[in-house]
């Protein structure tokens, strides 16, 4: 093999923050392989992960940092360069989405949890710090691995200009779901529920409203920082709307409204997803690599 054909060297960089961002899964990766193998690891009550529907979450969760492990590695190797575009951008995309909300969100769960916890809850307290404190560390340095690797694979999207066109209807109706996710998590921002709650809520509705405000705006300025606006305020309409739905209908949580309101987010992420790629700078080269 010659020089030129030679992959590229990986930083020494790129290779801590690939094994950090593996490292922060693991507290999380443990307790779910304790609690669907029977363990009680961190469980005051063991009865609280007995049923189905628990089983069905705790691996649905264990598969989703699963997945978050071999993102890092792919976002670090060569091989992970030749990764179909769409099987590595939905699952960050996605991962931004559950991940995001807790960074941006972390000084008020770091508070809420310097508060004993409730003794008649069934995780132990140090289980709420050691998985938000793992979720945290990942949505740093998995998107920061994320980052460097859409810079080397995608790196026209920086330096291009907009595509010609409008957002048309899908972006449209996406925008107007962004104002309705806002305006519900605002409104539920303000009512019952803990701290950590409530400010998950302000951020949910202040990112929906950036991504609606970058995607009206795409076609003044530069394009990557819309870009990034959308795709993380989107992202989170998705996702954690998404996760929200499972929550509400799988355990009966929530009213039909909040229901509704979750249902819409997660279509406008998805049309307002859909309407930015479909502005992406050379786009044909853009096709072209993925």
């Amino acid at each position: 093999m010659t020089a030129a054909a030679a992959a590229p060297k990986i930083s020494s960089a790129r290779l801590i923050i690939c094994y950090a961002a593996i490292l922060g899964t693991l507290p999380y990766l443990t307790l779910k392989a304790s609690w669907v193998t029977g363990g009680s690891l961190g469980l005051r009550d063991p009865s609280f992960v007995d049923s189905e529907l628990m089983l069905f979450a705790n691996l649905l969760t264990g598969g989703m940092d699963v997945v978050a492990v071999v993102l890092a590695l792919a976002f670090t190797y060569s091989w992970g360069r030749r990764i179909p575009a769409p099987l590595v951008l939905f699952p960050i995309w996605i991962g931004t989405g559950l991940l995001a909300p807790i960074v941006l969100n972390l000084p008020v769960i770091v508070t809420d949890l310097a508060h004993a916890q409730l003794a008649e809850m069934p995780l132990e307290n140090w289980v709420w710090a050691a998985v938000y404190g793992g979720f945290a560390w990942q949505g740093i340095l998995l998107l920061t691995a994320f980052v460097l690797y859409a810079r080397d694979r995608w790196w026209f999207v920086v330096t291009g200009t907009v595509r010609p066109g409008t957002i048309g209807m899908t972006g449209g109706l996406g925008i107007a779901a962004a104002l309705v996710s806002a305006i519900g998590h605002g409104s539920w921002a303000f009512g019952s529920g803990g701290m950590s709650a409530r400010g998950q809520d302000v951020v949910v509705a202040l990112l929906s409203v950036l991504a609606a405000v970058a995607l009206a705006s795409v076609s003044r300025g530069r394009f990557w920082p819309r870009l990034v606006l959308v795709w993380t305020g989107a992202g989170v309409m998705a996702g954690s709307g998404a996760w929200g739905l499972f929550s509400a209908v799988g355990m009966s949580s929530h009213g039909l409204g909040r229901v509704l309101v979750l249902a819409v987010q997660v279509i406008g992420g998805v049309l307002m997803m859909t309407s930015v790629l479909r502005r992406l700078p050379h786009a044909a080269r853009f096709e072209q690599t993925t």
